[in-house]
Formats: structure tokens, C-alpha cells, sequence
């Protein structure tokens, strides 16, 4: 009980009695994504196959007093991916649309009067709602060339890690990597990692 009423102190500290100081900052960014798949069943088609392109999106950071240089970050992005299919067959692209709600708590601290710079890492869950790799029979993801064909599952979960360099307080520079945390597949160990770098505009 002591435990969980410190708990509950601690949280009211650093929500409840600095909220009210709190100051939120938005952030508009954009950049070059690639996404690579690993695991013990995943098939030699998918491991050769990383998938490259683009992402954008928003994130929030709230501050609070309490903690100097400690943040959230909740955010919200779109990615698109893609990479050729070189087997000859149809389709002749690999495709993958889906959003990512990242969740992150970072840190910042100053490098000169117009440099900060941050270190962040939290969960993110992906939602895939257009692309090729998740319908049915359309590859092999699994290391037996012999099985029947599965679809990618549309939500899995990543841990993120990444660094960001601010300069004037206006423009943003992140570099990100995030590792797989949830199967890809239900019936197989398939996950996937990506990579990010990118820029961002804050107001």
C-alpha cells in the first residue's frame, strides 16, 4: 500500500502539480524511412527484401518543470515503403502503407545557446492499411517454399530509439531506429526493423 501511494505522489508531482506549467510544442517532420524483416522463419525472399521510402508526420512534446530536459513525445505518422520484386514474378513491387503512433519519452539538453540536443526511446504501434504485403497469397514469408502464402498482420509493435539536434529552436534534425517487438506473421517468428532520418520544422 506505502508503495502504491508513492506512486501515486510521484505522478500527481509531475502531472498534476506541474501541469499547470506545462508548455506543449509541436513539430512537423519528414524523411527518408527503410524497413528490413529478420527472424528465425522468416523466409530468404522477405530477408532480402528490405523496403525503402518516405515518412511525415507530427509530433506533440509536452515539458514539464519538475524534470529539467525530461519530455513526452506522442506522435503520429504516415510511411510508405516499397521495393522491387526481383523473382520475375507478379506483382512487380512490394508495397506497404501504414501509420505509426509513436510514444517517447525524451531527453534534451544544451549544446550552445542555439543547439539542443536529445536522446528518445519509447513503444510505437503500427497500423498497416494499404500495400501488397498484407493479402493473402501474394509471397512466400515463410523459410518453406511449400507453404501456403501469408499476409503480413496489419498492427505490430516496435520499441523506438533515436537523437535529434535542434537548431534555433526552429528547425529539427532526428535520426531514429526501430526494433520489432511483435510477429508479423501469427504463425511465424517474422519481425521487422527501421530505420529513419529526417528533418523537422517546430511552431
Amino acid at each position: 500500500m506505502r508503495k502504491f501511494k508513492l506512486i501515486l505522489v510521484l505522478a500527481a508531482a509531475l502531472l498534476g502539480g506541474t501541469a499547470a506549467s506545462a508548455q506543449a510544442e509541436w513539430n512537423a517532420n519528414f524523411g527518408y524511412a527503410t524497413t528490413s524483416f529478420r527472424g528465425t522463419e522468416c523466409s530468404a525472399f522477405l530477408s532480402s527484401h528490405p523496403l525503402r521510402g518516405f515518412y511525415a508526420g507530427l509530433t506533440h512534446e509536452f515539458y514539464f518543470s519538475a524534470l529539467a530536459g525530461l519530455t513526452f513525445e506522442p506522435g503520429f505518422y504516415y510511411y510508405y515503403q516499397s521495393g522491387q520484386n526481383d523473382s520475375g514474378l507478379t506483382p512487380k513491387f512490394i508495397r506497404m502503407h501504414y501509420f505509426s503512433v509513436p510514444l517517447n519519452v525524451k531527453y534534451s539538453f544544451e549544446l550552445s545557446p542555439s543547439l539542443m540536443a536529445a536522446f528518445y526511446s519509447g513503444p510505437a504501434v503500427n497500423v498497416g492499411f494499404m500495400g501488397n504485403l498484407f493479402e493473402d497469397n501474394t509471397f512466400v514469408t515463410s523459410t518453406n517454399l511449400l507453404d501456403p502464402m501469408h499476409r503480413l498482420t496489419r498492427v505490430n509493435a516496435q520499441w523506438d530509439f533515436g537523437v535529434s539536434l535542434t537548431l534555433a529552436g526552429a528547425v529539427q534534425i532526428r535520426a531514429g531506429y526501430a526494433l520489432g517487438l511483435s510477429r508479423l506473421i501469427r504463425e511465424q517468428n517474422v519481425y521487422n526493423n527501421s530505420f529513419t532520418v529526417g528533418v523537422g520544422f517546430l511552431f
